[in-house]
């Protein structure tokens, strides 16, 4: 992962957290003036691109995690097995490899990143509804401006 982020900062790309506190949107979004739904919107999309990039690291690291779990556990299931094949012997080394300190330790490392990787996920489908809101709002501002406009014939 590191690997990675060195990379973006040798392209001259740096992933920084938005300074500005996302707070929460108003029950009702229509009393927001329009400069403040402009805040709103600037800062929910900083934070909907922030969190996209912490999904996409948390995406990675869950990925590597789980390679490395199949990976010892493939490993344990060949020294285990040698070369018999028998339906009860793979019953038992599964078990023996399932309670393996090493495969217990990286199982509990990736139901981590897995649980990490589905909390900024749901973060990201919140930043990215909430920025549908205000969109919507900034829209319905717009065409009721049109349609006053076209009213006096301005």
């Amino acid at each position: 992962m590191t690997d990675a982020i060195a990379k973006l900062k040798e392209l001259g790309l740096s992933i920084q957290k938005p300074t500005m506190e996302v707070g929460q949107l108003p029950s009702d979004i229509t009393m927001l003036s329009s400069e403040q739904i402009g805040e709103k919107f600037t800062v929910l999309t900083a934070w909907a691109d922030y969190a996209s990039t912490q999904m996409a690291i948390a995406v990675i690291e869950e990925r590597s995690s789980q390679r490395r779990l199949d990976f010892l556990q493939n490993k344990l299931l060949l020294q285990k097995m040698g070369t018999a094949i028998k339906g009860e012997r793979i019953t038992l080394v599964k078990a023996q490899i399932a309670v393996d300190q090493d495969i217990q330790d990286l199982t509990l490392e990736y139901e981590e990143k897995y649980a990490y990787r589905k909390l900024v996920e749901m973060m990201l489908n919140n930043f990215e509804r909430d920025i549908s809101l205000v969109s919507r709002e900034v829209t319905r501002r717009s065409n009721d401006l049109r349609s006053t406009r076209k009213e006096w014939g301005v």
